[in-house]
């Protein structure tokens, strides 16, 4: 095993540790995990906060295509795609996130093939899915270029992706990085002020966290063509402080469409 892949392993068990300790949207409620009224809380904050998602993500187009999200969370963004007709598959890094999925579509009586997989090494074969959604997770992994070329693979000829990336050239990291740099030390590993930065928006000890600017993107996702951006969510809660809390202030994206032979849509957006 090269050093590199050993690094990526550890840094990835990091990832996974601390996103099952932490499911993605439960830091937006205190009530108890996997009850009706925590998962109903979830969604209402969820589409409250971010209100451009329903239309930009489309979740009512793609009545009985195959879908798969990479990174389901708690599975709210899954949910809408099915309540949609979509027959949706999940798969998250995490156990944790997992069981909640499980839950939450078994409340709903909506079947869903849910399971625990790496965004890097997905388990299906080539070719499986008409749509391939991922919202805010694969800046999360240590090669999300490997990641990509999954979606890639899995995905059907003629068929569509939506993405969500961070965006490095936003409001937010122009303002928000040079705050946190006057009263933070860079983690120990942190590449650059910008991707230490990005990694705390998801909290203090989140272990990676990653930024990308439309011109890394397109060659990121070469393979795909005829690529469209737009700017999402630029200013959501409020600017950064002198000492900035980044789980409450902006964050920033782009989205990117596509009609290709593989077609894509790629929402490198705010969360």
């Amino acid at each position: 095993m090269k050093m590199t892949d050993a690094n990526d392993d550890a840094l990835k068990q990091q990832v996974r540790e601390y996103w099952n300790a932490h499911p993605c949207g439960t830091q937006f409620t205190h009530l108890e995990w996997g009850s009706k009224q925590f998962f109903d809380e979830v969604e209402r904050f969820r589409y409250e906060t971010q209100p451009f998602m329903r239309k930009l993500m489309e979740f009512d187009n793609f009545r009985g295509r195959r879908l798969l999200e990479i990174g389901c969370g708690l599975g709210t963004d899954l949910l809408q795609f099915a309540r949609g007709g979509a027959i949706a598959t999940g798969v998250d890094l995490t156990p944790a996130s997992i069981e909640l999925v499980k839950k939450r579509f078994a409340l709903e009586g909506i079947p869903v093939d849910a399971r625990v997989a790496d965004a890097e090494n997905l388990p299906f074969p080539d070719a499986s899915f008409d749509v391939v959604y991922s919202f805010g997770v694969l800046h999360h992994t240590p090669n999300t270029q490997k990641a990509i070329d999954e979606v890639y693979r899995v995905l059907k000829p003629g068929g569509r992706i939506i993405i969500m990336l961070y965006h490095k050239d936003s409001i937010h990291v122009f303002l928000g990085a040079p705050l946190y740099k006057i009263s933070n030390k860079l983690r120990a590993g942190a590449r650059s002020l910008v991707e230490d930065w990005v990694r705390v928006y998801d909290g203090a000890e989140n272990p990676l966290g990653k930024a990308y600017s439309k011109s890394e993107l397109r060659k990121m996702f070469w393979r795909f063509k005829d690529l469209n951006f737009a700017v999402c969510d630029p200013i959501r809660r409020k600017y950064p402080r002198l000492r900035p809390d980044p789980s409450q202030v902006p964050r920033c994206g782009q989205l990117a469409q596509s009609e290709t032979p593989k077609p894509t849509v790629g929402i490198l957006a705010g969360d």
